[in-house]
């Protein structure tokens, strides 16, 4: 249901003046001039007016009645968000530190106004001591790219277009004869990858139709660092947040230890030779599938993530009064929600100190409970009455530390924090993205309307779909109770199992089949699960695509080039079978099939004028028609051996169709 205000008097102006006319000319039957221009209609419509002006203010319900009202059925406004940068460090001499702690702040960021923005680094990071010289492909085919990864914005493929096997992504580190491996690289090194979507206009190319196109796996991703000649060191992955360069995060490796510089020759005779570390990424068996081949924006070594908050600490933040209800304001704002740590001393050097505890309210606290509430957008700590949650005694010296930071002022734009310490550098290379500011009321109102409308639970197969459809994002979802990925002839009968069948969004304007990545299906898994009833297992598996291919002979109609007769069957055939609206398991026939080519129309002109024969390669099934000189279309079966006729191709309950991005259509009657 929606959260709709109650309206507690719906008079207005117009019903109040109506109202006063009424009781006049029933209480004063001699007053019979209603018009405006009369002194007394004058103050008639001018308390009406007032009184209307009331009924509005009484038929307002405040937005702290609304929260409260909220709270109370586990909807919380969302807090003020920090905004996250990734800030890449560069190493400027041999006097770079070996880490830079978490929490290391950045210098103030005018922003105007007298407004400043804050950073701090997220965490520890372990500081590679040496340059990132170059970016290389290795084999098969080579490439410097260098260039690409400091431009941040045209992207690069690290394995080539199609990331065959064995392709390779070379890092190469600056270097002097005789250093060692433990000198420059710490225990951990950490890279960045930040990944672009590949163009549309990239070679897609699809292998011959076959029965189903199942979901590729990624190719395991090998590093390793080389130790002399061509005799490498293999290197573990701690971590690995971008699921092997399928999605923005941070690769965590073991440092190499055996690994030695190795000497490049110098461009010029009579300079020195140079030398390098180098690290490569090799792709293993049996490479990525076709169109699945990472991009890349940028790789970045010795990054992390800075987030717009600082440390505070108000000390003294204020002196107690001893009175209930004291409402204290913390300097900064807004604050981290649980991060507010308060304490009371007495008077004097030695005084006792005493810890308190933020509580959400005091509704469970007693006379002696050391608790404050914190108002965490307006920055407020306020304490107890002495009956609910104790009051501070007066004179007590009251200290906060806490973290502040948040809101939209905090989304930076790239280049503007910069660290400047002895022997390291660091710039956001990228913008500053996620900070927002506290949820106002109106918004919450509305998240709450929808909340409570929406289904929390997932009990029937239905409720499975349209969590995996509205929240886990998904293009198509389908489950299936009873169905057993381990016991498949069961389907249906296996008790307390549920098994969803997921399709993403369209991929490069359906240039790709919808994969869900492993990404993908584990947030829709662990969406689920938090959902499921108890004693429910959940299973959440890539659909089965069926890749379906038209060889088509038509005539088209005067006016249009073979070019745009053939895109324009194309894209409407692919429109039609690669619809999210179309489900699962559904029946394709041959005459819709020969139906949607003759409706293609550019600018409501129809572009066929009539179709000589249709062949549709749907997984190994194959629908024939063909025009009868009678006009009528027939069916020949199998094309062109098989005398039976096939009309209709149902699909199963976990297949969806794709109509292929290159169907072969053959045009006559076009203009050249």
């Amino acid at each position: 249901m929606s959260l709709v205000p109650p309206i507690l008097d719906d008079r207005r102006f117009d019903d109040l003046r109506a109202e006063a006319i009424e009781r006049i000319r029933l209480a004063c039957p001699e007053w019979t001039d209603f018009n405006p221009s009369d002194p007394g209609m004058t103050l008639v419509e001018l308390f009406a007016w007032f009184t209307d002006l009331t009924l509005y203010r009484m038929n307002k319900v405040p937005d702290k009645l609304h929260g409260e009202l909220l709270s109370l059925v586990g909807i919380q406004p969302e807090a003020a968000k920090p905004a996250v940068a990734l800030v890449e460090f560069n190493p400027a001499d041999n006097n770079c530190p070996t880490i830079i702690p978490a929490g290391t702040p950045s210098p103030a960021i005018d922003l105007g106004g007298g407004a400043v923005a804050r950073f701090q680094t997220e965490r520890d990071l372990h500081m590679v001591r040496s340059r990132l010289e170059a970016v290389t492909r290795g084999l098969p085919d080579e490439a410097d790219l260098t260039e690409l990864n400091k431009a941040a914005d045209r992207g690069f493929d690290p394995f080539g277009p199609k990331g065959a096997e064995q392709s390779e992504l070379r890092l190469r580190f600056s270097a002097k004869a005789g250093d060692q491996a433990g000198q420059i690289f710490p225990d951990i090194m950490t890279l960045h990858v930040s990944v672009m979507t590949r163009l549309v206009n990239d070679d897609f190319s699809l292998p011959e139709p076959q029965a189903s196109l199942q979901r590729p796996q990624v190719p395991p991703l090998l590093w390793s660092a080389r130790m002399e000649n061509d005799v490498w060191e293999p290197l573990e992955i701690i971590e690995d947040e971008t699921r092997r360069f399928s999605r923005d995060g941070f690769i965590r490796i073991a440092g190499p230890r055996r690994a030695v510089p190795i000497a490049r020759p110098s461009v010029k005779p009579s300079s020195e030779n140079k030398y390098a570390f180098e690290l490569r990424c090799r792709v293993g068996r049996p490479g990525f599938a076709f169109g699945c081949a990472p991009r890349l924006r940028h790789l970045a070594v010795n990054a992390v993530n800075a987030i717009a908050r600082t440390l505070e600490t108000d000390n003294p933040l204020a002196t107690s009064t001893g009175l209930q209800g004291q409402t204290l304001q913390l300097r900064n704002k807004p604050v981290k929600p649980g991060s507010v740590k308060l304490s009371t001393r007495g008077p004097g050097e030695n005084g006792k100190a005493e810890l308190w505890i933020e509580v959400e309210d005091f509704s469970a606290s007693s006379s002696t409970d050391l608790h404050f509430t914190l108002d965490a957008a307006n920055g407020q700590i306020r304490f107890g009455d002495g009956l609910y949650g104790k009051i501070p005694d007066a004179g007590r010296r009251i200290s906060a530390t806490y973290l502040a930071g948040g809101g939209v002022q905090g989304n930076v734009s790239a280049q503007k924090i910069k660290y400047d310490f002895p022997g390291v550098s660091g710039v956001n290379l990228f913008p500053a993205v996620g900070g927002s500011d506290a949820e106002p009321a109106t918004r919450l109102r509305q998240r709450a309307a929808a909340r409570l409308r929406s289904r929390d639970r997932a009990v029937a197969a239905a409720d499975f779909e349209d969590i995996a459809l509205s929240i886990g994002k998904m293009g198509r979802a389908k489950a299936i109770a009873g169905l057993h990925p381990d016991f498949p002839d069961l389907c249906g009968r296996m008790p307390g199992v549920v098994t969803v069948f997921v399709v993403s969004r369209s991929r490069q304007e359906g240039k790709l089949p919808p994969w869900p990545t492993d990404t993908e299906i584990d947030d829709v898994k662990n969406l689920l699960d938090s959902r499921r009833v108890i004693g429910c297992e959940l299973f959440v598996q890539a659909a089965r695509i069926v890749p379906v291919k038209l060889t088509v002979a038509i005539t088209a109609n005067p006016g249009f080039s073979v070019d745009v007769v053939q895109r324009e069957v194309g894209k409407t055939l692919n429109e039609w079978l690669n619809s999210d609206e179309r489900g699962f398991g559904i029946n394709l026939s041959g005459g819709d099939l020969w139906s949607r080519v003759l409706q293609t129309t550019v600018t409501e002109t129809p572009v066929v004028k009539e179709i000589e024969s249709l062949v549709a390669f749907i997984g190994d099934q194959i629908i024939s028609l063909k025009q009868s000189t009678a006009g009528k279309i027939q069916a020949l079966g199998r094309w062109p051996d098989d005398p039976s006729s096939i009309l209709n191709v149902r699909l199963q309950r976990h297949e969806i169709p794709w109509g292929v991005p290159n169907h072969k259509i053959t045009v006559t009657g076009a203009a050249q």
